[in-house]
C-alpha cells in the first residue's frame, strides 16, 4: 500500500500519540461524517468480541455531531472537548479542521494529560486533514446536522 505524504504525517503523529502514554487503546481520525480516515490501536481485538475501530469511528462521529447540535440549541456554541466516561474507559472527541481526532482510553488515564495532548497535535492535524480531504462533504454534513436537529425530531 502506498502512502501519500499527507497520509505518512498523519500515520507518524497518531503513533506518537498512541505511544505517549499507558492506558491509550485506540487514536482515530475520522471525517465530519464518521468515516475512519485513519487509525492506530495498541492492541487487537479478538474478532469473537466483535470490535472495531470502525464502529468506533461512526458511533463516535454521530455521538460527537449529535452533541455539537445540543450545544448550538442550548446557546453554548461548538464542542472545544467532548469527553465521554464509561464503566471502563474514556473516549475523547475533538474537532480538527474537517474532521473528528477520537481517543479511546481504559480508566487509568490523566484526563488532563489526554486534553493537553489533543490540543498540542490538533492544529497540525487539522492543517494536514484539511489539504487531504476533499472540500464537497458540505451536503453531507448538512444531512447529518439536519438528522440531530430539534425541528426534525417533531417529525417522528
Amino acid at each position: 500500500m502506498s502512502y501519500s505524504e499527507d497520509e505518512m504525517k498523519l500515520k507518524k503523529i497518531l503513533k506518537e500519540i498512541i505511544n505517549s502514554t499507558a492506558g491509550l487503546k485506540n487514536v482515530i481520525i475520522i471525517d465530519d461524517t464518521g468515516i475512519t480516515i485513519m487509525s492506530e490501536s495498541k492492541f487487537n481485538f479478538p474478532s469473537e468480541d466483535d470490535i472495531s475501530v470502525e464502529k468506533i469511528g461512526a458511533i463516535g462521529g454521530a455521538v460527537f455531531i449529535a452533541g455539537q447540535e445540543q450545544g448550538h440549541i442550548l446557546g453554548y456554541g461548538d464542542i472545544s472537548l467532548q469527553i465521554t466516561e464509561y464503566n471502563k474507559g474514556f473516549l475523547f472527541s475533538l474537532k480538527i479542521g474537517k474532521g473528528v481526532l477520537c481517543i479511546a482510553t481504559d480508566n487509568n488515564v490523566q484526563v488532563g494529560y489526554i486534553r493537553a495532548l489533543m490540543k498540542k497535535w490538533a492544529p497540525l492535524i487539522a492543517k494536514i486533514l484539511n489539504n487531504y480531504l476533499q472540500t464537497d462533504q458540505g451536503e453531507i454534513n448538512k444531512e447529518l446536522k439536519d438528522l440531530f436537529s430539534s425541528d426534525t425530531i417533531g417529525m417522528l
